[in-house]
């Protein structure tokens, strides 16, 4: 695991994010979690929404484990292919209860936009701070505000020449955009956090979420070196003019 460890502090040096970035894991049927893995039921005496499991991950260093009982959210429930396909019935109604989409057809091609895994594709998930991980992740989420995002993208785009693609559908941003979305196509994306990550897992105002597959984890590591040694680093450094506009007037009477 000190390949992962590593990664966490290198994430932390460079960025000073005021979080844990935290590991992701897809457990298969019958792959066990962790030891001292903790399930939503034992820390919070009920299922919980996924996105409140990273905030525990993040925030507190826990070690969580998921599957479809500890799952209270039905967004992350149909990303995880942990429904029987209700959730292309149930995501076009909330979209509309909600107001986030004028009518039916926009409901519906929200609801198909939406990443979602296929049935039997993960048994569990494992969320663990990066530093102290009990899993080797398969994608790592790095919560920050948009100028430590911004590094990360300069880490990425050194290596692909291209912009880094974001998804910002206003709802399911961690679990869906984040995790899912990340996993599926393995590419390294940006993720604006939705209502639910603000309102129920307190995700802050400034904070974006940016994910990135395992597979990425030294291409990101030294894009942010090579850019820091450049000066390019976090917190940005401000260039200040030292002269003082009114010098001229100060040495006239003598202050």
């Amino acid at each position: 695991m000190e390949k992962w460890f590593a990664l966490g502090r290198k994430l932390e040096e460079h960025l000073r994010p005021a979080t844990f970035p935290v590991a992701v894991r897809f457990l298969t049927e019958g792959e066990d979690p962790p030891e001292k893995a903790r399930r939503p039921r034992e820390e919070a005496g009920e299922p919980v929404a996924l996105c409140q499991g990273v905030t525990l991950a993040r925030r507190r260093g826990l070690t969580m484990c998921f599957d479809r009982e500890e799952s209270s959210c039905p967004l992350a429930v149909s990303a995880l292919g942990w429904d029987g396909g209700e959730g292309l019935d149930f995501l076009p109604a909330f979209a509309l209860a909600m107001n986030y989409a004028r009518g039916e057809e926009e409901a519906a091609r929200k609801a198909e936009g939406m990443a979602r895994l296929e049935k039997g594709e993960c048994g569990k998930l494992i969320l663990s701070p990066l530093v102290r991980t009990r899993v080797e992740p398969h994608v790592v989420l790095v919560f920050g505000n948009p100028a430590q995002v911004m590094r990360l993208v300069q880490a990425v785009s050194r290596w692909t020449g291209d912009s880094v693609s974001a998804g910002f559908g206003g709802i399911g941003g961690s679990c869906n955009e984040g995790i899912v979305r990340t996993f599926q196509e393995q590419e390294p994306r940006v993720a604006l956090p939705g209502n639910g990550d603000r309102v129920f897992a307190a995700t802050q105002d400034d904070e974006l979420v940016f994910a990135f597959p395992a597979a990425w984890a030294e291409r990101v590591v030294e894009g942010l070196e090579a850019t820091s040694a450049r000066g390019v680093r976090y917190p940005i450094p401000t260039f200040i003019n030292y002269r003082l506009p009114f010098v001229d007037l100060m040495a006239k009477y003598g202050t």
